[in-house]
């Protein structure tokens, strides 16, 4: 865990009383948001890690993904160094699924510094925007490090500033081509996805120590009227009861081509971290972890998307379990022992 978490942990279990009671002088919701954010952040870090969300392109791999040497025209300048890609966001994310329905294919380039950022396609879905981009050095060279950008979000003129994820990695053996994927989880928010919205996304500077500082600005139009009204929805409404005495309530299973959630409500603030297991009646085992979450609601998302897994279409039942880990308390580690939660129970898709 990072050290601001660890820090802002530190502070919130100080400033509550022996009995979990919260005096007046506790951490502000923006402070608690923040905390939240970098512990679901940590957690999915280490999950992508064991996982290898990103799976690097080989030789191979690279053909499929259509990287062809060419020119790319930025205001009136050509830069032969620069490789046109054709990069799906399926590819990115490493599905089967076909998402060429639903998603925007923006391939706008914006350089800047002497790096080139290029926007390739955005799918937005029910509180969820993904993106996948690709970034390359002007003169053509190799990059020896992964410098990530960091964005920031705009939707219809208005800041956002939920929480956010994503991985990236090499796309060529030679290291000049950087792909990364971000979804950004749109939750709390008045906005009508299912509408055509506004995006702008803004990069201010590549990688987070000491990166190098910049503008790379994209605005492109989309909707989630199609993705959303695909999406197979089945109730659960199942209530359990945390170790802390905090009640969760299960409500509803999600899915659809770019991902498979399960959506629900919690009684206050707890100081545990959910996980569903899950297995469907075709044997495929899949494990949904938390993506956002506050003191009312949340939703716990299918990991194993990512590497192809999900719960299948043909099943007509799925089993699952609720786990549940608590928070650090003291070295910052995120434990992997999870404890399960009430029983095991069968849902009918």
């Amino acid at each position: 865990m990072n050290r601001e978490s660890y820090q802002l942990a530190n502070e919130i279990r100080t400033e509550l009383g022996a009995h979990g009671d919260c005096l007046a002088d506790c951490p502000s919701d923006v402070e608690m948001k923040r905390y939240e954010n970098n512990v679901l952040k940590e957690i999915r870090k280490e999950k992508q890690t064991k996982k290898k969300a990103f799976r690097r392109a080989a030789a191979a791999a690279c053909a499929a993904l259509m990287l062809t040497a060419g020119s790319a025209v930025f205001g009136d300048e050509v830069h032969a160094a620069i490789k046109q890609i054709g990069w799906s966001i399926g590819s990115a994310l490493g599905i089967s699924g076909d998402l060429s329905e639903y998603k925007e294919v923006v391939n706008i380039p914006v350089a800047d510094k002497g790096y080139v950022i290029t926007l390739q396609e955005a799918v937005v879905s029910d509180e969820k925007l993904v993106i996948n981009y690709t970034l390359q050095r002007e003169d053509g060279q190799p990059m020896e490090e992964y410098l990530t950008p960091d964005g920031t979000l705009y939707i219809n003129g208005k800041h956002f500033t939920g929480g956010s994820g994503g991985s990236a990695g090499f796309l060529d053996e030679e290291q000049k081509v950087l792909g990364a994927v971000a979804d950004y989880h749109l939750t709390g928010t008045d906005v009508d996805f299912s509408q055509e919205n506004e995006y702008r996304i803004v990069f201010k500077q590549l990688g987070f120590q000491d990166g190098i500082k910049g503008k790379w600005e994209f605005a492109f139009r989309a909707d989630g009227a199609d993705l959303i009204a695909d999406t197979k929805r089945t109730a659960i409404e199942k209530e359990f009861e945390l170790p802390d005495g905090v009640k969760v309530t299960l409500k509803e299973l999600a899915s659809n081509d770019l991902e498979q959630r399960i959506s629900y409500d919690i009684s206050g603030a707890t100081n545990y971290i959910l996980m569903i297991k899950a297995v469907d009646e075709c044997g495929n085992q899949v494990e949904f972890g938390v993506r956002s979450q506050n003191q009312k609601s949340g939703y716990m998302q299918n990991e194993e998307v990512i590497d192809d897994g999900r719960l299948s279409a043909e099943a007509k039942s799925v089993t699952m379990t609720l786990y549940a880990v608590k928070l650090p308390e003291s070295d910052g580690r995120i434990s992997d022992d999870y404890v399960q939660v009430g029983e095991a129970f069968e849902l009918k898709l």
